[in-house]
């Protein structure tokens, strides 16, 4: 495989991932959230199941691991998409552009829960610095608005809420998910991610106030198709070709997509605390992620 076919779907799920801030924010406009998360997942799921059928695919049967599953498509895409998408709606709902920044703080949480909860990684002075510069990114992004009430700090406390929840899910599938096809355990994140909100949007939404507009289904297919089917292949498929060190590079690159998305269609403000809270939780995310070169061996020792 040419590294160029590679970097093309690194910046495809860049551009997925990336815009789908700016998608969830025009849907939300016209539809309540819960029915935004529902209709992408439904979506989303249906589309990786047509790709499994044609490729031969089946869903896994043993009990074990579909409680599992339950887990992770409950933790790590049904709690985190509706806390997101509830952050972006309403008069006080962030920016699509900042609902992007705070999402990338999750490789900070997820060193958070593998090393010091769970004693998975070591814990270096690097990783302790990128955790301490990240979070006073987030400091100074919600330092952005002058808040008279608690209720406008409510948005961020769901943004990060929903990445803790991102960060929690992937370890525990890390532990848990041995052994099952990328596709595949994507298929069945999706599915029990849209059978929980799905039930929950019928029972809580009201009907009355939707509105489909032709803007509203094009943003609901872009989150489903681009957003969560297409994308979970191509991250499967970087990751494939490239590992998880440098796959995790999209991270970089997602909020400049989302920050530019919400600038240019949705006119959306860009100061410095935004500029340079984002900076602080990227290069915190850098620092946390670094990897120290592995020793050679000397040319005596591994001779015969």
């Amino acid at each position: 495989m040419t590294d160029r076919k590679v970097w093309l779907a690194f910046f495809l799920l860049a551009i997925a991932w990336g815009t789908s801030f700016l998608f969830i924010k025009i849907a939300v406009q016209t539809l309540p959230p819960l029915t935004v998360v529902a209709a992408r997942l439904l979506i989303g799921s249906t589309g990786l199941l047509l790709i499994m059928r044609w490729q031969g695919m089946s869903l896994p049967r043993t009990r074990s691991t579909w409680l599992d599953l339950i887990v992770v498509g409950v933790v790590n895409v049904g709690i985190p998409f509706m806390l997101i998408v509830w952050a972006e709606s309403g008069e006080q709902g962030l920016d699509s552009g900042v609902a992007s920044v705070l999402n990338s703080t999750v490789p900070l949480f997820s060193i958070i829960i593998a090393a010091v909860l769970l004693r998975m990684e070591t814990v270096t002075g690097g990783k302790v610095l990128g955790l301490l510069i990240g979070f006073a990114g987030v400091v100074l992004l919600l330092s952005r608005d002058t808040v008279e009430q608690a209720s406008s700090f409510l948005p961020y406390a769901a943004m990060v809420m929903a990445a803790i929840c991102y960060a929690a899910g992937t370890v525990y599938a890390r532990r848990r998910l041995h052994g099952i096809q990328p596709v595949i355990l994507a298929t069945g994140q999706l599915i029990v991610a849209a059978t929980l909100v799905t039930f929950l949007a019928l029972l809580v939404d009201d009907f009355n106030l939707q509105a489909f507009t032709p803007t509203t289904i094009l943003a609901l297919v872009w989150l489903g198709l681009l957003g969560s089917c297409i994308a979970y292949i191509l991250y499967f498929f970087i990751l494939q070709e490239w590992g998880a060190t440098r796959t995790l590079l999209v991270t970089y690159v997602v909020p400049v997509v989302g920050v530019t998305a919400g600038v240019l269609f949705l006119d959306e403000r860009v100061d410095w605390r935004l500029f340079v809270g984002a900076l602080m939780i990227l290069s915190g995310v850098g620092l946390v992620n670094l990897r120290r070169p592995r020793r050679k061996v000397a040319a005596e020792q591994v001779s015969s």
